[in-house]
């Protein structure tokens, strides 16, 4: 199976929604145990992550390839590449998302010629550099609103990439409490003169009234704050030189994560990969754009 090796593997299954803040769109996972078998493709010792190519886990995911963090660092430390394991999928409705209890079952699979390393991916280099401007793209807001580089000239603008029905709590869903949380301390320091933009990479799906819907069952309510789609080649003309890496043709909709802060004028400040900023690094972030 050809597969696209990016990550945050975010499925529909039958999975209900991810996070304490939301009600529709997603609910709470609270301390969910999934029982799954598949072979490690790749170690990433300085994060204790590990590639995954796992079979369908019932229920929850269909098979694909997945970065995940294990739980335990002997577990880590027993882990061979090529080699499988049945293992626990633990899903916690706090934001997290672990590999736990690996046992191998003596299957070796021996990797193509051709393969590529997942990473390849997961962590791709942006190709902006800091201060380079922001490429033209157009998206629309829930409300209808159209965003654009030019639109946005005069502010501080952070933008990363979503999708609502994204169901492990510590990719999509992390991104948006990240996003709320910066805006909170914005607006507790008193800060004008920014814009947050959270970009859809499913836009078949996330309609304006989708987005509008998971942006009111957040709870969010600063006009600041977009949530927007558009054709994926638009996506893609703001996502590839950060470093973002997607498909959204069909689920399983494969991606991984990357941040961006742009100054008032649209040259790149920073750029967040992953989910391990803070929120205090993002808003610190936007503030000393504005310097």
């Amino acid at each position: 199976m050809n597969k696209f090796y990016c990550t945050v593997i975010c499925v529909v299954a039958t999975l209900v929604g991810a996070c304490d803040e939301r009600k529709e769109t997603q609910k709470p996972l609270s301390h969910t145990v999934y029982p799954a078998i598949g072979v490690v493709q790749e170690l990433v010792p300085d994060d204790r992550g590990v590639f995954i190519d796992h079979e369908e886990i019932p229920g929850f995911m269909v098979a694909m390839t997945m970065y995940l963090k294990v739980a335990e660092q002997e577990d880590y430390q027993s882990l061979k590449v090529g080699h499988q394991y049945t293992f626990e999928l633990l899903v916690d409705g706090g934001g997290e998302t672990r590999v736990q209890n690996l046992v191998p079952t003596g299957k070796v699979v021996v990797a193509g010629d051709n393969d590529t390393s997942p990473s390849e991916s997961w962590f791709k280099t942006p190709d902006f550099e800091l201060g380079d401007s922001a490429p033209e793209f157009l998206c629309i807001s829930s409300k209808g609103e159209e965003i654009s580089p030019a639109v946005l000239k005069g502010k501080v603008w952070a933008i990363t990439f979503i999708f609502t029905r994204c169901p492990l709590p510590d990719y999509c869903p992390r991104m948006t409490l990240r996003f709320k949380e910066a805006v909170d301390l914005l607006e507790e320091r008193d800060v004008d003169g920014w814009k947050m933009i959270s970009l859809t990479i499913d836009p078949k799906h996330d309609q304006l009234d989708v987005l509008q819907s998971y942006r009111d069952a957040w709870g969010i309510n600063s006009d600041d704050w977009h949530f927007c789609r558009a054709e994926p080649e638009q996506v893609r003309e703001i996502g590839d030189p950060l470093g973002l890496a997607f498909q959204s043709s069909e689920f399983p909709i494969e991606h991984n994560l990357r941040t961006a802060v742009f100054d008032s004028e649209g040259r790149l400040v920073e750029v967040f990969s992953g989910n391990g900023w803070t929120s205090l690094e993002l808003a610190d972030s936007i503030i000393n754009a504005m310097k």
